[in-house]
């Protein structure tokens, strides 16, 4: 049990820490910061690009917590031999997703700065 609970422990912790950078980005009140949210250099560049961009990747930000608290709650349940192998699941899933949102989030800080002339 000593396994499954220190794979799901960290998972559920990252997945509840991904999520809530989700939700500060729904509502825009994830502040520009060198610590934490999709850090690329469009985001970056402006408190302006930061707040489009996160919150264009609110979703796959979201979709990316999820994957890695149902990892974690999976690796409780599934038992010491799968707890690793659905470890490696959730954080592929979350790597794959959070990718994405660095995607969505460029692309939306370009057709800001295709709106703005920039």
């Amino acid at each position: 049990m000593i396994i499954a609970l220190s794979t799901a422990v960290p998972l559920l912790i990252a997945g509840a820490l991904i999520a809530w950078l989700a939700y500060r980005s729904s509502r825009g009140t994830l502040t520009r910061n060198l610590w934490m949210g999709i850090r690329t250099t469009s985001t970056m560049r402006s408190d302006e690009a930061w707040r489009v961009g996160h919150t264009a990747a609110v979703v796959p930000m979201a979709v990316s917590g999820a994957g890695l608290i149902a990892a974690g709650a999976a690796a409780i349940v599934v038992g010491e031999d799968a707890a690793v192998w659905t470890a490696m699941a959730g954080c592929a899933w979350a790597v794959v997703w959070l990718l994405v949102a660095a995607v969505v989030a460029g692309r939306a800080v370009e057709r800001m700065d295709a709106d703005t002339g920039r």
